[in-house]
């Protein structure tokens, strides 16, 4: 490992003396469960709007519903709505309400619904979702219980994009479970939705099940789990796995979810050096991936990645790698020094490739690794904050759902000025199109382009990381890396 650990010990140290006096470890009583969820941001928590921390995503999956959810294992399943059929040619999306109501005792209707579901998708239009929402083209109510949802071209994946949190529904402030807030007062907490009185609610809160919610920085939120404060930490990322590992955290307790995303350094601005694709090629061929994911103490099976598209995703004809994929990493660093010479031979000094990252504890770790490597070929890097300008910036996001179309158009010309007019026009092309295998098609091909772009170097898979002990009820490692607050406590969805 490259730093000492006595720093994050310290950290780790200083975070549980706060939160022993704080107050003192749980009963253990399973239809009680205390949650944190890790901010590196504003720890607030707050359900509403479109630019959701994790925190507030959570506790808006927790107390509205949207049409369909997902379970403990990351699968699609009915929420407001029962049962859906989805027309062969994929443009039409027919969901049957089940018989509910809102947390104030009015009646779910599909009108309404449909209206709620219209203002949605309009708001999400300026989020993560904003692709996805705009394949919308109406919504309208059938009957009572029953809404279409129509599409401008197929989109496979539209269930997972329903099921994301952004997606349930609030009318007037009020959900439709499946929970409801009990109180903020000492904090939020969470109970069983269908309750059948006001009047009842102080009196049986204490013997109902409940989740409460909380947000935190990682020492804390670790030093909270040692200290017995919570059951469940929620939204570990890579940058934290060393106070993990100084905390002394049980590897049982500390479960990595198997999710697809994409981590790596994407391109933001490119001058001098960088500017030509075959130079940003040598920053890929550069990086020594395991050498970096092993660095990082506590995860052994952190897998490092050479392409955009994984490979799990399993899409025919999408299989674009590097050409230098068969070359061993002695092979690379001699390539790469041999063209950083001849560049400098002709073209002068190279500036130091500037890097954006978190100021956070593994940032460190990575950029020293990367750093190293560039310097064996003959380059430098520098580091600075998150928010400075700089050439590239890590990007370590999770795909909502199972689909190539998300991986590509993180790298469209609305998302870095690093881009391919032409991918983007493909892109676009293949969004119009109804025919699916053309939709691949032209995919594939705005794959291949990217990849010999570099306008993002892969480095390795999203890490995403919860403690829990094992045997927790309603918890379990999903490919969504989502955990939902009501399964914790044996409340169904629906």
């Amino acid at each position: 490992m490259i730093f000492s650990s006595t720093f994050w010990l310290n950290s780790i140290a200083a975070a549980l003396a706060v939160t022993m006096l704080g107050g003192c470890s749980f009963a253990e009583d399973e239809d009680q469960v205390r949650v944190t969820v890790i901010e590196d941001g504003s720890a607030r928590i707050n359900p509403v709007g479109t630019r959701l921390n994790f925190a507030s995503s959570t506790m808006r999956a927790g107390m509205a519903k949207g049409l369909v959810g997902l379970d403990a294992d990351g699968r699609v399943v009915p929420a407001l709505a029962a049962r859906w059929i989805i027309s062969e040619d994929g443009l039409s999306y027919i969901f049957r309400l089940f018989d509910a109501k809102w947390d104030d005792g009015r009646q779910v209707t599909a009108e309404r619904v449909a209206r709620l579901l219209r203002e949605r998708f309009s708001e999400l239009r300026n989020s993560r979702l904003q692709y996805d929402v705009s394949v919308v083209d109406e919504v309208v109510s059938m009957t009572g219980r029953v809404i279409e949802v129509r599409l401008d071209s197929p989109h496979p994946n539209f269930l997972q994009l329903l099921a994301q949190p952004e997606m349930g529904l609030f009318r007037a402030g009020h959900g439709a479970g499946p929970m409801r807030l009990l109180s903020e007062d000492k904090g939020i907490r969470l109970k069983q939705f269908d309750e059948p009185s006001q009047e009842q609610e102080n009196m049986a809160a204490e013997d109902e099940p409940w989740v409460s919610l909380r947000s935190e920085p990682a020492a804390n939120a670790i030093a909270r789990y040692r200290a017995g404060g919570v059951q469940v930490v929620l939204n570990g990322k890579y940058h934290h796995l060393p106070l993990v590992d100084a905390a002394d955290i049980s590897s049982g307790d500390l479960r990595l979810d198997p999710v697809a995303g994409l981590f790596g350094l994407r391109f933001i601005r490119a001058n001098g050096f960088w500017a030509v694709p075959a130079n940003r090629e040598i920053l890929a061929m550069a990086i020594n991936r395991p050498a970096l994911l092993t660095s990082f103490p506590g995860v052994s099976a952190w897998q490092s990645r050479l392409k955009i598209i994984p490979e799990a995703l399993d899409v025919e004809g999408m299989n674009t790698y590097p050409d230098w994929i068969s070359m061993t990493m002695q092979d690379r660093i001699i390539f790469a020094k041999k063209h950083v010479s001849r560049w400098k031979a002709s073209e002068g000094p190279v500036a130091p490739l500037t890097i954006a990252l978190p100021d956070m504890t593994g940032a460190s770790i990575l950029f020293k690794r990367i750093q190293s490597d560039l310097r064996r070929v003959g380059l430098d890097a520098r580091r600075v904050g998150i928010s400075q300008d700089s050439d590239v910036r890590l990007m370590d996001e999770i795909a909502p759902y199972d689909s190539a179309q998300w991986f590509l158009k993180q790298f469209t010309c609305a998302k870095t000025s690093v881009c391919l007019n032409d991918a983007d026009s493909k892109i676009a092309e293949a969004d119009a199109a109804t025919n699916l295998e053309i939709k691949a098609r032209l995919y594939a091909e705005v794959e291949n382009m990217l990849v010999e772009h570099y306008n993002f170097i892969p480095i390795a898979v999203p890490i995403r990381w919860s403690i829990a002990r094992q045997g927790q009820r309603g918890f379990a490692v999903n490919p969504r890396g989502w955990h939902p607050l009501n399964t914790l406590v044996g409340i169904p969805i629906s």
